[in-house]
């Protein structure tokens, strides 16, 4: 619009008739469906129902809401008036908007601090495990850890995720006391460096150790599943990933059929953030990750990274790691994971353009190449769609 000369002061008011979303509003009663199907059919929109909801024959439906953001504004103007709960149902709407609108997070460490939105973040990969699927015994010597990790952060690795314990699928447990032996020494010589650390953990007693040993953050792939680790990363003020994982690693693959992935997904994911919240942590040091490749199919694992955008609307930064995984594998011919990396960089330049602002690999130059294209390329739309990024129009 700037280019052909439209007033400053329209741009504003004609974004939001330009900008089209659908929000999905889960388990409405058919009367508050009705509702919202009148009101936003007056504006101009839609809303799609399950049948039966016009004669309110079904207990409940799930609603798509379909229009453009000037259509919202009139919707959720009109609930916010309405009885049966819909003032509640207003509120969501215009929260998911907010949040959709989002384009910026600043992550606040204990001693430094990432801003996220224009640029992604890579996260470089350092198993120090001797049966991980891709570098297993690469690294399990503390010395050759820390090379690598010193190795990664020079091709471009803002962080370096330490782990321990192999997640992949069939990896048996490994006790605290061991996965403390390995990762606390390399944390300790890699943080002393300057580079940053998170511990990719799921116990709370190794994430106290690793960030007393000057960590930064916490990767837990089981999302709070220890009942003592939402408290350490509240008492630690460090930043935490939250990941779901159906299972186990020794069980995830067995069962990777679900009614509706990405709701289940989503719902788990914003079940966590709460819980989170409600054990103390700051909800602006969250970061989400829907888990690719724990507890997904092939197809699965696809439809998440088509629809990651979807995500957005939980307002926090995603994380997305499908490093060399085996679905890339199958879905390029059953190539073994060291023909891997191409696959990778293509699903990590798709899941920039739907909104991942992390990712979380073992190739980082490569992977920082194309994030820095992929960011150049979303930036360059964002702003032809927005106005050089104002996004006060969400």
């Amino acid at each position: 619009m700037e280019r052909i000369g439209v007033s400053p002061g329209g741009i504003p008011i004609m974004v939001p008739k330009q900008l089209h979303v659908s929000l999905k509003v889960e388990g409405l009663a058919p009367g508050r469906a009705n509702v919202m199907k009148q009101e936003m059919l007056s504006a101009g929109g839609e809303v799609a129902v399950s049948k039966g909801t016009a004669s309110c024959s079904v207990e409940t439906t799930d609603a798509i809401i379909s229009g453009t953001l000037s259509q919202f504004r009139i919707l959720t103007d009109k609930l916010r008036i309405q009885s049966f709960g819909l003032k509640e149902v207003a509120a969501a709407l215009e929260d998911a908007l907010a949040k959709l609108g989002r384009r910026e997070f600043v992550i606040e460490g204990r001693s430094r601090s990432w801003t996220l939105g224009a640029r992604t973040l890579v996260m470089g990969i350092l198993n120090i495990t001797p049966d991980s699927f891709y570098d297993g015994g690469r690294f399990f010597d503390a010395g050759a850890a820390v090379e690598r990790a010193l190795e990664m952060r020079e091709l471009g690795a803002e962080w370096i995720d330490v782990g321990g314990e192999s997640t992949r699928p069939g990896a048996e447990p490994v006790a605290a006391a061991e996965e403390i032996r390995r990762v606390v020494p390399v944390i300790e010589a890699v943080s002393s460096r300057g580079v940053t650390v998170s511990i990719d953990t799921t116990k709370a007693r190794v994430a106290r150790e690793a960030l007393d040993a000057g960590a930064e953050i916490v990767n837990d792939v089981s999302a709070f599943s220890d009942p003592e680790m939402a408290g350490v990363c509240a008492e630690h003020k460090c930043p935490c990933i939250l990941m779901h994982r159906r299972g186990t690693p020794g069980t995830m693959q067995k069962e990777t059929r679900y009614a509706d992935l990405v709701s289940e997904v989503y719902n788990y994911l914003h079940s966590r953030l709460e819980y989170a919240g409600a054990s103390g942590v700051d909800m602006e040091k969250t970061i989400v990750d829907p888990g690719i490749g724990f507890g997904k199919s092939l197809d699965g694992n696809i439809e998440l990274v088509g629809r990651l955008n979807e995500f957005r609307t939980l307002g926090r930064p995603i994380l997305i790691g499908p490093s060399r995984k085996s679905f890339i594998g199958a879905t390029l011919g059953g190539i073994g994971v060291e023909e891997r990396l191409a696959g990778t960089v293509a699903v990590s330049t798709a899941a920039i353009m739907n909104g991942a602002n992390i990712l979380r690999v073992h190739d980082v130059k490569e992977s920082r190449e194309a994030a820095d294209m992929a960011d150049a390329i979303r930036g360059e739309i964002f702003s032809e769609k927005t106005g050089h990024g104002d996004s006060a129009a969400f």
